[in-house]
């Protein structure tokens, strides 16, 4: 992945954890809090997605995965199913309201992608590695990771 997408990446995820990426201006979170769009992205991504699989893509626990899971079955955003031949495992799917929520955070996030990549044309491969090892120094402290002196990258 190059620098730039790179960027973009930890970009995203240090708006998303501060809350300035609002969804609500959009309306499509209303009634919704951003893990319960982020579980329905896991969702709608996933072939046969269960709370395990979940869980290991979002970095949640099981236990928050299936509070998470409860919330979106009382909501009627995702339903539960069981494979014939497998009674022991349950996996979900999108209902129509979920796969539209789920198609409207895509939209969002797509959109956003564009302007960012328009913004950071403007800068060098030199500037976009000085960029990318901020970012990913900055993402590091708010997950709890102090920046490595030694690792120029950041990665």
């Amino acid at each position: 992945m190059n620098q730039t997408l790179r960027i973009l990446d930890i970009l995203t995820k240090m708006q998303e954890q501060s809350d300035v990426f609002q969804h609500k201006g959009e309306g499509l979170l209303d009634d919704i809090s951003l893990a319960e769009v982020h579980c329905i992205d896991c969702i709608g991504m996933m072939d046969h997605p269960n709370v395990t699989k979940i869980s290991e893509k979002m970095g949640l626990t099981r236990g928050g995965i299936s509070r998470i899971s409860k919330r979106l079955l009382g909501k009627g955003l995702i339903e539960s199913y069981q494979e014939p031949d497998n009674n022991k495992e349950i996996y979900f799917r999108l209902t129509e309201s979920g796969q539209y929520v789920y198609d409207e955070h895509k939209q969002l996030h797509n959109q956003l992608r564009e302007e960012w990549l328009s913004f950071f044309e403007r800068y060098s491969d030199d500037e976009q590695a000085a960029i990318l090892r901020f970012f990913t120094d900055i993402n590091g402290l708010f997950n709890g990771k102090p920046a490595d002196k030694t690792d120029k990258a950041g990665w």
